[in-house]
Parts: structure tokens; sequence; C-alpha cells
């Protein structure tokens, strides 16, 4: 036998020796990514009507969705997923190695290791030579590219008859998925690790021919596929919120400010011209996408952790918050414990982070308010006038791998929320992305098959034929068409009442833009005008961004709603307000004490602490929510010493939340608790030393 021969064989050996590593992990992902059949729809609930506005090859492999003002619906479709798109559990040796990565430049340099020409042949298992260069390497994941299509329905029959590519690329190596799209003005965001791009079509000829990368960083690991940079949507005050999974980030902002979250998932929002990136929130797995209600709150469906006996989590997303997920948990004997039956410890699972709030979970975290769904996608709320009035205050989800789309409402509870009232709407369609059309229709996009891409894929209309085309349908799209900016001053203040929010968001906007202060504020006090009015206006003037004198603001208004949106705004624009904020720490309603404490934080002012402490000590630990308000405050006024005296206080829920804000603070003073004679302390305290 030949030298060269001999060393065929002996790759060959080292070859077949790597592939029983691979095939334990990718046996399930290549049983569950089976090819569907075409799904056939069915609706679930009586007076709607489910009909076909699109099908390939006007699209395929449709993974996000969102209308413009005009009508027309941007489609991002994925070629990348499950071809390019690289997934861990199909390379467990590499495990390891990629968690060690902190920025997209060490994925990329990953990548161009594991994946280099030297790997070729044990590569080819998986690989395709997609450039026809004789080696499969790094240079084949280039070779796919992303796409957005812009569909439209010009001639108003009900379905679309014109399409064509918006954008298309998204294709470096370390490229993972697009997902998501939000048209706003004259400008097209679009998310794709790593980037966050802001796209222009200057000459109006329907095809983008401005690409600007906002922003660079997201996604540092290559971990699970499908964990990507989506979400965007317009937040209350005018900012762009969107979400990343557990795959991390390392982006530096606009002004110079690194924000480095590598191993869990987030929401982070953004000015619409891209300044003051921020992070909103952390300890996410995956949240595909986010919506907020009329009153400006955030909610999601969070994938599971892939764990033996977990679920997905219903999710209220509040500023600042931790809910208590970090991606090497799912990694290891502990994470893949599911799939080899060899139970070890792990945080997530023992102490029980990921059920509703129970008095032993770790006070560092937000939980869930309930367990919920089976591979939780695209995430919608009602505007108001969408669909009929019976689905008027509901959020409505893909649950994808089930093929389902179901519907409920969030009703408060405490400083919180609970869900009720859930139900399928839809059944049998492989759907992956929801959104409302201007005219009121939910539009859904079907995959047309289970995980691969397959050049398939269809978009549906579903509608309530008895609302559809009635007046108050036709005035929201033809409002939203022709825009707010000529209209007079009386008539934003009536369009801030409206009954969708897309026309009262659109109005506050308007008046903002227009500096129309005397009118916000006007609406904001009056006490005759409509509640959502009114927030509306409070939102407007945060916006504005301009100093207030704090007594003009209604902190003790009859509605708990407008005062505590009096007090967020209080905090938003850091006024000097804490003489009438410290009051409201003993508000009647949980919500109105909510936001009194996190904007008490916000203004720093250490003559709020008393009353901060008072208002954690009532609580006794009973709303997680209230609790992570206390400690919001507590960090913003930031006295540390004051903290470490704590641990002589008598409530053990006030010296665990004194842990958790010198861990948010990173104080080495958090020792102090280490000794505390309440184990919910210590443990705390062990916490927060080690976690992170």
């Amino acid at each position: 036998m030949s030298a060269t021969a001999i060393r065929a064989v002996g790759m060959r050996t080292a070859l077949l020796s790597r592939v029983s590593l691979i095939l334990a992990g990718v046996f399930w992902v290549c049983s569950a990514r089976a090819q569907a059949p075409a799904s056939v729809p069915r609706v679930e609930r009586a007076g709607l009507k489910l009909s076909l506005w699109a099908r390939e090859p006007m699209l395929r492999n449709p993974v996000a969705i969102a209308f413009d003002d005009q009508g027309r619906l941007y489609v991002v479709e994925t070629a990348r997923r499950s071809t390019v798109d690289i997934d861990i559990r199909g390379h467990q040796p590499w495990i390891v190695d990629d968690l060690a990565n902190q920025s997209v430049d060490d994925l990329r340099r990953f990548f161009r290791d594991k994946m280099s020409p030297a790997h070729s042949l044990e590569n080819a298992l998986w690989l395709k030579d997609l450039n026809g260069d004789g080696s499969h390497d790094w240079r084949d994941l280039t070779m796919v590219r992303e796409r957005v299509h812009l569909l439209q329905d010009t001639q108003g029959q009900g379905k679309a008859d014109r399409a064509q590519v918006f954008a298309e690329g998204f294709n470096e190596e370390i490229s993972g998925v697009m997902a998501g799209v939000m048209p706003w003005r004259k400008e097209v965001l679009v998310t794709a690790y790593p980037s966050l791009t802001r796209l222009r079509d200057t000459n109006q000829d329907g095809v983008a021919d401005v690409y600007q990368e906002l922003f660079r960083g997201f996604g540092v690991h290559a971990a699970f596929d499908g964990h990507d940079l989506h979400g965007l949507t317009m937040g209350p005050e005018g900012k762009i919120y969107f979400s990343i999974g557990d795959n991390g980030f390392s982006v530096t902002n606009l002004e110079g400010n690194r924000l480095h979250c590598p191993n869990t998932g987030a929401v982070l929002r953004m000015n619409p011209d891209g300044s003051q990136l921020e992070i909103f929130a952390t300890g996410l797995r995956n949240p595909q996408e986010i919506a907020f209600d009329e009153f400006g709150n955030l909610f999601s469906v969070d994938n599971d952790g892939d764990l033996a006996d977990e679920r997905e989590r219903f999710v209220y997303i509040t500023e600042g918050s931790d809910s208590g997920w970090r991606l090497h948990w799912q990694f290891g004997d502990a994470g893949w414990a599911k799939y080899t039956h060899r139970p070890n410890y792990n945080p997530w699972i023992d102490e029980k982070m990921w059920i509703p709030h129970h008095t032993a979970q770790p006070a560092h975290i937000t939980p869930p308010l309930a367990n919920y769904s089976v591979g939780p996608g695209s995430f919608k709320y009602n505007p108001g006038t969408a669909l009929n009035d019976s689905y008027r205050g509901y959020f409505f989800l893909i649950q994808f791998p089930v093929q389902k789309v179901t519907a409920f409402q969030a009703q408060p509870k405490g400083a919180s929320f609970e869900m009720v009232n859930e139900h399928l709407l839809i059944g049998g369609m492989m759907a992956s992305a929801l959104n409302f059309s201007p005219d009121g229709a939910l539009f859904v996009a079907d995959w047309d098959g289970m995980w691969e891409p397959n050049e398939k894929g269809a978009i549906w209309r579903l509608d309530d034929p008895r609302e559809a085309g009635s007046p108050r349908r036709v005035e929201v799209r033809q409002l939203l068409a022709e825009g707010l900016e000529s209209k007079s001053e009386s008539e934003l203040a009536t369009l801030l009442g409206h009954p969708d929010q897309r026309i009262r968001q659109r109005a506050q906007f308007a008046a903002v833009d227009r500096g129309a202060d005397a009118l916000l504020l006007q609406v904001a006090q009056s006490p005759t005008a409509a509640r959502l009015a009114r927030v509306h206006a409070l939102w407007g003037l945060g916006q504005r961004g301009r100093t207030l004198d704090p007594s003009v603001l209604p902190f003790s208004d009859a509605d708990p709603e407008v005062r505590a949106q009096a007090a967020k705004l209080a905090g938003d624009l850091r006024l000097r307000a804490a003489g009438a904020l410290i009051p409201r720490l003993s508000d009647d309603v949980p919500r109105v004490r909510y936001h009194a404490a996190m904007a008490l934080g916000k203004i720093k002012d250490s003559t709020s602490v008393p009353g901060l402490i008072a208002l954690l000590e009532k609580n006794a630990d009973e709303d997680p929510f209230l609790r992570h308000a206390g400690v919001m405050g507590l960090a913003g006024v930031g006295d540390t010493s004051a903290l470490q005296a704590l641990a002589a206080h008598a409530s053990v829920s006030v010296r665990r939340a004194a842990v958790v804000t010198l861990r948010r603070l990173q104080s080495p003073k958090v020792s102090a608790f280490l000794e505390d004679p309440d184990h919910l302390a210590r443990s705390e305290a062990i916490r927060a030393i080690h976690d992170d």
C-alpha cells in the first residue's frame, strides 16, 4: 500500500471516530427535521375566514413579515437555516471552544479554524462544496444568501399580484438566519447575525439601493440555530425594540459604550436614528418576537432550554429585568441529561427558575407568568380594530412544531399579569410569522414544511367577513396611508384616543414632531380625556425630552394608570420629583408602586431609600416584580454602605433585596450576607458571587 493510501486510511479511521461523536448529537435533529407534508390549515373559531393571499414562487421559506403603512408586505425569507447556519448540537466536540467566544471576531476565527480546508474531508459529511472549489470549508458558508421579498395587492382583489426582491445578501460565513423586518417611514430595518441593518429604496422602484449596517456584534456563539436577532417593534416612547437569542452579543453603541452580554438572550432598544442603543432586559433564551399592549407593557413567549421536565414561558419583560437563563446551562452533563439520562445539578432546573414565582426561587430574577406553548415563534398584539371586537386585547402566538396559532389575554395581577382566555385559533398549518395589515386582517406566513428550507411558502389572510371593509377599518387604513402630518392639533388630540393603537401612536409622534408640548400636556392633565389619549400624551412628553415642572404631572390622578404613567415619565425625564413619587410607594395599586420605585431609581434621590426599604418589607417577596422595582430603586441610588448595613435588618425580604442590589452594582460588600441566619439570603449571596 502506498504512503498516500495509508494516510487516507488513517484519515478515514479518525473520521469514523469523529462521526461517532457527532451522530449522538445530530440524530434527534435530523429526525425532527424530516420534511412534513403540505399543511392543510383550519380555522378553529366561528366567524373567522382564512383565505390564500400569496404562494410560491412569489415567496419561499418565510420567517418574518411586516406591512408598511401603504399596505405593502415585506417577507423575510431564509435559505441559510439548516443548510449553512451552524447548530452546535450537530458538532458536540466544538462546544467548549464555542463557549469561549466573546465576540463575532472570535466566532469568525473559530469557524475558519473548525472549517478550514485542512478539515475538508471530515466536514464533507455535513457541508456541501457549494462554491465548487473541491474543498468543504468555511468559504462554502458564504454561498447561500438571505432575501426580503416585497409583495403587493395592486388591484385590491384580495390576493398579491406583484412580487419583487427588495433586498438580498447577508451571507458572511458567520451570518445567521435573517429573522426580523420592520418598515418605518422611509426605511426598512432587518436583522441577521451579526448585524442590524437599515435599508432604503431611494428611487422608489421597490428595490433597496442603500444597505447601512447600524450595529455589528450580535451572535458571538454558534450555539443553536434559530436563536437569532429578531423581534423588531416600535415602542410606546418612540424607541425601536428588538430581541436576541442566547447566542449573545458584544456591541459598541454610537456613544462608544460596549454592550457585552455574551451568554444569554436579551431585549435592546434604541432611538430610530440608532442613537442611545441600550440593553433593556436580559436572561431570556430565545424570545422570537416581542409585543407591547396598549399600556406599554412588553411581553413575549420564550423558548424552553431543551432540558428534561421543562416548559416554555410566557414572560412579562420589564426594564432592567433578568429572567435567569444562561447559555451554558444547556450543555455538559446537566444540559444533555434530556438526551443522555445522566442527571446532574443545573441551576435553571434545580432552583426552578423556569416556573412561575415561588418564595424559594432566586430573588434576582423576574420569573415567568406561566409555562406555556411548544416551540413559540411569531407573537403579536391586536392593535385594537383588527379582526373583530371579541379579539380586542388579545395576543396571538405561533406554536411552530405543533402547527398551531393560539390567542390569549393578559389581565393585571399585582404589579404584573396573568394569562387568561387562551384558545386555539388556527390548526394544521406550519405557520412561521404573523402580522396585522393596515385594514385589520391577521396575515399568517406558512412555511409549508418542517425545519429545512424547501422552496415553498404561502401567505394566508384571516379575517371576520362581517367586519372587513367596515367604516372603522377603512378609516384606519386611510389614516395610515395618508399619514397624520397635515392634521390640526385639535384633530391630533382626538386621534390620541383612537381605538386603534397604530393611529394613537402616529398621532403621538406627529404631535412630538410638531413640538406640540402644550397640546400633549393639556391632554395628559385632562380628567375628561380618554384614558389612552392621556397615556399617549404622557409618552409624547417623554419623547420630547424636555424638562418639566413636576407639579404639572398628574401623580395623584383618580385614574391609577395615569398615576403610574406619570411616575414613569418623571423617571424617564429624570425630574426632581422625589417629593411626589415617594408617597406613591404606598399607593393602593401595585402597578403605581412599581413605577414609582423604578422612577426613583432613575432620579437617584437618596431620600427615597427608607420608602423603598418599606416597600420591600411590606411586599415580603410576594410579588417579584415589586421586589425588582425596589431593587432598581436602591440600585439607582447606589449607596453600597447603606445596603451593606441592611445585613442587620429584621426582614429577610429586605436582606435578600439588598443582596440582589449589591449584585447588580457588582459590589464586594455582598459578602456581608454570607453568614446570614436565613438560608434564602445566604443562597442569594452565594449566587451573587458565583454567577456570571
